[in-house]
């Protein structure tokens, strides 16, 4: 009797009733609507920087070749010597690029003096642990390319620090030619010249400058 009486009620108020459920969702007007949510964010910019790798001649030679890498504008050093630890990527691999590097090592800081770079480790477990040419290629693989390819960065000699204990501790560069330097002293590009492609030869690779994007 209730549900009667309240049918009766409807009708009578002027309210139609359907003879079947309908939708009864309706559009809201534009200046309704919520603001759309959107994941979109502007690309980063990127920098184009070049590292040295390595690549042996036909004579068995191990020498420096630089390539270019692309990363985030950051002009920080640290983010390009970082590259420079990581080693070659498939496609460099490929082209029959090679780095003495393994996982291990990052570098957790820089201090650039008039033209002396501090290059600060975190460890040398990336190194080659023994005192080979491979060892020898890898400093020098990160020397040259501190003074030879950061464009921007009047940088003569580098000083390989190791972070330990909180404390920073100057590290006995192993070098290939020249005098071998003082305990802790820095080391320049020049101490790893067999490392380097002679003038006139073919496969020689120019310096080139770091563009941006």
């Amino acid at each position: 009797m209730l549900v009667g009486a309240l049918l009766v009620g409807l009708v009578g108020c002027g309210i139609p009733l359907d003879d079947s459920p309908r939708n009864l969702a309706a559009e809201l007007p534009d200046a309704l609507l919520p603001p759309a949510s959107t994941t979109t964010e502007p690309p980063t910019p990127k920098q184009t920087v070049q590292i040295y790798l390595a690549r042996s001649t036909a004579e068995g030679r191990m020498v420096l070749e630089s390539v270019e890498r692309e990363i985030a504008v950051d002009r920080s050093i640290n983010v390009i010597l970082d590259q420079v630890l990581a080693g070659p990527t498939p496609t460099e691999r490929e082209a029959e690029l090679v780095s003495p590097f393994a996982e291990g090592s990052e570098v957790v800081g820089t201090v650039l003096d008039d033209a002396l770079l501090e290059v600060h480790l975190d460890s040398l477990d990336g190194f080659p642990q023994d005192d080979s040419a491979s060892n020898r290629l890898a400093f020098a693989m990160l020397v040259c390319t501190a003074s030879e390819l950061v464009v921007g960065a009047e940088i003569d000699f580098v000083r390989i620090m190791l972070r330990r204990d909180g404390e920073l501790e100057a590290i006995n560069a192993p070098v290939s030619d020249g005098d071998p330097p003082e305990e802790g002293a820095p080391v320049a590009c020049t101490n790893y010249a067999s490392f380097i492609q002679p003038d006139g030869d073919d496969d020689k690779t120019d310096t080139p400058a770091v563009e941006e994007n």
